[in-house]
């Protein structure tokens, strides 16, 4: 480049002109990139949910088919285990939770309580959890803006690697 201007510096009209198409060369790089690079803040609707985890390859069931209620599940396999991942997006829209059904506790429960909460701080934002039925959950929310598929799959890669590192805790 500095060869290119010298070449140019006892022109002042071919310098103005190689310095307006630089400039309007790094605008438009700059404003190609932030058009490529921008991400969409729009909230995923279920049915574009569903297409999400099928273009990730993942094989998509039904749990619930009533329309504005729609959840399903995906099974994710680490380290020998099979790990269902229900998916859902919650009734006022705002979120998408993961979440992953381990079983009935373990009888000693509230032994296990004060272990499963100290491991929450490991494993955040993933949680534990027991239902009113009482099964034992693990549970990841997701703002529900801007969701991509890398995104998805980061987040559905997180919670099966957090049941698979807490399996001590709850399986049998």
């Amino acid at each position: 480049m500095f060869c290119f201007l010298h070449l140019y510096q006892n022109e002042p009209s071919m310098r103005y002109q190689f310095y307006r198409f630089a400039a309007l060369s790094l605008f438009f790089l700059a404003l190609m990139a932030s058009v490529n690079g921008q991400q969409s803040c729009d909230q995923v609707t279920r049915p574009q949910l569903r297409e999400k985890l099928v273009q990730l390859g993942y094989d998509v069931k039904d749990l619930v088919k009533d329309e504005g209620k729609e959840k399903f599940s995906v099974t994710l396999t680490k380290e020998g285990l099979d790990i269902p991942v229900a998916v859902e997006i919650s009734g006022n829209t705002k979120y998408i939770w993961l979440t992953v059904n381990l079983g009935n506790p373990p009888s000693q429960l509230e032994a296990m309580n004060n272990t499963l909460l100290k491991k929450n701080a490991d494993i955040q934002p993933s949680f534990f959890y027991v239902t009113e039925g009482g099964k034992l959950m693990m549970g990841l929310p997701l703002n529900n803006w801007g969701i991509t598929n890398a995104f998805l799959r980061d987040r559905m890669e997180s919670i099966a690697g957090n049941v698979v590192s807490t399996r001590s805790l709850w399986q049998r």
